[in-house]
């Protein structure tokens, strides 16, 4: 078998083939139709393999065409490709990385735990969750500028609005950003004018109720700025942005939700009680296809909640999660669980039963380490509902 280690740079990559005869060559080549087809010469064997240290976008490119001409590689996650290719003298070269990737395909190749993300049919998902998350990020930085400046204009409005995404906080901050704003005006031909632009989404009464504070408010505030300040007009393209972003993010959540309803497994993780529709098509967009897994742990350590132990001789540190995996899909699993605590009045979840027996006196645990808990819990449920194609059933759970 030839064992081909390719060690990826930005836009080029060095590879050394180790073939079964142990003749070893080195070359060069670009990430173009050129490179790939100087590539594709030296794989001419079907008993070849490709192994490679993912390198994110760099990667990309190489991971695609071996897809394409049906290839066997192994993608090895940055820290397994250290700890395999770690030796006590440190010469790091491109030509011996490529070196020591190839030998571990001579040496090592049952051991590797590298492989693909997921088929392609999951890389839609993979890429409109990535979206979503970027998304999420930009809205909340320019919620954070707006509320900065509504510092300067309106203090109160920090207050009344926390955070800044609804449509009637957009609404009323975009009509009164400065107190002044609300100088001769009444409560009801403020109620008024509110509830003709955003009437046909808000009731009247809830309308109201809002109006009356800011109105409220604006007798008492006293803002750090003029209201013909040149800070005015930022605030309500602030509020434009944010407007621009809801949009854009509930366009994204009903596609990723869309794509994700069609996976068999979508409808057995719908199952668990209070787990929410788009933190379930968000998971399965960081996670994956779930068949890549061999035991629940794989997904814990991929998703970085595998305990971290250290004990030497009389030193022993407490217990910690690796934070090793994949963040998004760790932080989609604790707002599960969120959810299911959110909605604990309404169903039936046996993680929710834990998480209170997790936090029952007198050795009740602090609240991250519950939600871990709980998403190790979590993990091994989704696992054994999927590979025995089962929805759940909190009379089969052990609560």
């Amino acid at each position: 078998m030839n064992c081909i280690g390719i060690d990826v740079s930005r836009g080029k990559s060095k590879a050394t083939v180790v073939t079964s005869e142990y003749e070893i060559r080195n070359f060069s080549f670009e990430h173009n139709v050129i490179g790939f087809k100087k590539l594709g010469e030296v794989i001419k064997s079907k008993d070849s393999i490709v192994i490679f240290e993912t390198t994110g976008v760099y990667s990309a490119q190489l991971a695609r065409f071996l897809r394409t001409k049906s290839v066997r590689f192994i993608e090895l996650n940055p820290l397994e490709a250290n700890m395999r290719m770690a030796t006590l003298r440190r010469d790091k070269t491109d030509a011996k990385d490529s070196m020591r990737l190839a030998l571990l395909g001579v040496t090592q190749l049952d051991n590797l735990n590298g492989g693909h993300y997921c088929n392609s049919d999951y890389i839609p998902l993979r890429v409109l969750a990535t979206r979503y998350e970027e998304l999420i990020n930009e809205r909340t930085r320019i919620i954070n500028h707006l509320h900065s400046s509504l510092e300067l204009s309106f203090p109160e409005l920090n207050k009344i609005f926390n955070p800044i995404r609804s449509v009637i906080s957009l609404q009323i901050i975009k009509s009164y950003t400065h107190p002044d704003f609300l100088i001769g005006l009444t409560l009801n031909q403020m109620v008024d004018e509110v509830y003709k632009v955003i009437g046909k989404h808000i009731t009247r009464k809830i309308i109201y109720f809002y109006c009356q504070k800011v109105w409220q408010a604006s007798k008492i505030s006293y803002p750090a700025i003029d209201v013909d300040s040149l800070e005015i007009p930022i605030i309500v393209q602030y509020c434009d942005e944010i407007e621009d972003y809801n949009h854009r993010i509930e366009n994204v959540k009903y596609e990723l939700i869309k794509r994700a309803a069609v996976k068999p497994e979508y409808s057995i993780r719908c199952s668990i009680p209070g787990s929410g529709r788009l933190n379930l098509a968000l998971l399965l967009g960081f996670v994956g296809n779930l068949n890549r897994f061999k035991t629940y742990k794989k997904v814990n350590a991929f998703v970085g909640i595998d305990l971290n132990r250290y004990q030497s001789s009389q030193n022993k540190k407490g217990d910690s999660i690796n934070r090793r995996g994949n963040t998004n899909a760790r932080l989609v699993e604790f707002e599960m669980i969120r959810s299911m605590l959110r909605n604990k009045s309404r169903i039936k979840n046996h993680l929710v039963d834990y998480y209170y027996k997790l936090k029952k006196p007198p050795y009740s645990k602090h609240d991250l380490v519950a939600l871990i808990a709980c998403a190790n819990h979590l993990n091994r449920t989704i696992i054994n509902l999927v590979r025995t194609n089962q929805v759940y059933d909190y009379n089969k759970t052990s609560h």
